[in-house]
């Protein structure tokens, strides 16, 4: 084979590789553009990441009605940050409109929580060991609900996918302490937890059946 037709071959294959190479490189950016895209609408399952971690670190206590309180103030962290996300980022108006309420009935209820903390420092002591099983109970149910990365096409929807169950969770966890606890406070605050979050779901299942 000649020194020319040696060059010849070289520049064929050279030009031949060119077209791979782009469509290579614009599937790349195609899949990174895709995984940017399905981490934008699943923001709210790094939220409730936070939250998880946020729960995980409170104290175990001998109080199922402090226990609960703590383990609840977290978790209506968590909502509160995913109703702030959606106001700001959602574009369909009754998700927004949802959110909006989350949002103001949750920082309401946080600070009930709170002052009820700051009111009852000598808490009285229980066998909480039942109590703390079925409390974590209702955190499994609720991981198991959670939906997959994949799962939501739009930002509203995921919104509501993931509240769902988070809400959920907020309901089996004051049936929970309705069970244990005999404060007339704490009874009366877990049944309009339930009453009010029951509502929401309900609204956000209609959303996402259409």
């Amino acid at each position: 084979m000649g020194r020319h037709t040696k060059v010849l071959i070289t520049l064929l294959f050279l030009y031949w590789q060119l077209p791979v190479t782009k469509v290579i490189a614009q599937h790349t950016s195609m899949e990174h553009h895709q995984r940017r895209e399905t981490s934008s609408k699943n923001i709210y399952l790094q939220m409730m990441d936070g939250m998880m971690a946020e729960m995980a670190n409170i104290p175990i206590t001998n109080s199922p009605e402090e226990e609960f309180m703590r383990q609840m103030t977290p978790h209506h962290h968590g909502a509160i940050s995913m109703a702030e996300y959606e106001i700001i980022h959602g574009k369909d108006v009754k998700m927004i409109q949802l959110a909006k309420s989350i949002l103001t009935e949750q920082k309401s209820q946080v600070i009930q929580m709170n002052r009820w903390l700051t009111q009852n420092p000598d808490i009285f002591l229980s066998d909480s060991t039942d109590y703390r099983k079925a409390m974590n109970k209702t955190m499994d149910i609720m991981m198991e609900s959670i939906p997959s990365p994949e799962a939501p096409d739009t930002l509203d929807r995921a919104f509501a996918l993931v509240m769902i169950p988070h809400h959920q969770a907020a309901i089996n966890m004051a049936k929970v302490v309705i069970r244990y606890s005999t404060d007339q406070l704490i009874l009366g605050f877990a049944r309009h937890l339930i009453s009010e979050e029951q509502i929401e779901i309900d609204l956000m299942k209609d959303f996402i059946s259409k």
